[in-house]
C-alpha cells in the first residue's frame, strides 16, 4: 500500500512544534503506543500528540492530517499483505536524511511502547525493541554510495517487518504471522559492534 499521505506534507504541518521532532517520529510514536495499549483510539492519540507538541491551538488541517496518518498507519498494521509503509523521506533524499529519519522512526516506536502499560513480551519483541534502540542511535558516514543505499533499504525492511511483528504479537488477529530470522537483526544488516555505523 502507497500511502496517500505525503511525508512532507505531515514535516511541514508539525515543523513549528519541535517537541514532536519529525513525521518519522510522530508515525514511530503512533506505532508503539498501539503495540503497548492496543485500545488506544484516535481522539486519545491526538490528545497525547497536542499535549507532547504543546499546542494550544490547533488547526482543523492538521488535524485532518493527524487523522489521515492514524487512520492509514491502522490500516497498514490490520492488513493481511503487511502493507504498512513507513513515512520517511522519499529514495531521492540524501541518504544522511533518510538515516535520521529512520532513527527517528525507531526512537518514536520506543517512546510510544513507553507510553502503554507493557506487560511481559516475547524474547523475540525484547530482541526488536534492542534493535530499535541501537537503530535509534545510528550514524552514517559523509559519502553514500550503492552499497550503503542497499545497506539501508534492508535495514528499513527489517524495521517495518519488525514493527508489524510486534504489534501483531500485542494485538493478535486472524491474519499470517509475521516470522523474523533469527539471524537477522540490525547490527547484522548493518555489520556495527559498537556505535551503529551504516556500511
Amino acid at each position: 500500500m502507497e500511502t496517500k499521505l505525503a511525508f512532507e506534507e505531515l514535516a511541514q504541518a508539525l515543523a513549528p512544534y519541535g517537541q514532536l521532532e519529525s513525521a518519522s517520529f510522530v508515525q514511530g510514536m503512533l506505532v508503539g503506543q498501539l503495540s503497548a495499549a492496543p485500545d488506544t483510539t484516535e481522539a486519545m492519540w491526538i490528545k497525547q500528540i497536542v499535549d507532547e507538541g504543546g499546542i494550544s491551538k490547533i488547526k482543523e488541517s492538521f488535524l485532518i492530517l493527524l487523522h489521515q496518518l492514524y487512520t492509514e498507519t491502522l490500516a497498514g498494521l490490520n492488513s493481511a499483505d503487511c502493507d504498512l509503509t513507513l513515512l520517511m523521506p522519499d529514495d531521492e533524499a540524501p541518504l544522511a536524511r533518510r538515516v535520521d529519519h529512520l532513527s527517528d522512526w525507531c526512537e518514536g516506536f520506543l517512546y510510544g511502547m513507553g507510553l502503554g502499560q507493557l506487560g511481559e513480551v516475547s524474547r523475540e519483541v525484547t530482541e526488536v525493541l534492542s534493535d530499535f534502540g541501537d537503530i535509534a542511535m545510528l550514524a552514517v558516514p559523509d559519502t553514500e554510495d550503492e552499497q550503503l543505499n542497499a545497506s539501508f533499504i534492508e535495514v528499513t525492511e527489517f524495521v517495518r517487518m519488525a514493527a508489524i511483528m510486534v504489534y501483531d504479537e500485542q494485538n493478535p488477529v486472524a491474519k499470517p504471522k509475521i516470522d523474523l530470522p533469527d539471524d537477522q537483526d540490525a547490527f547484522s544488516l548493518l555489520g556495527a559492534t559498537t556505535k551503529p555505523t551504516l556500511h
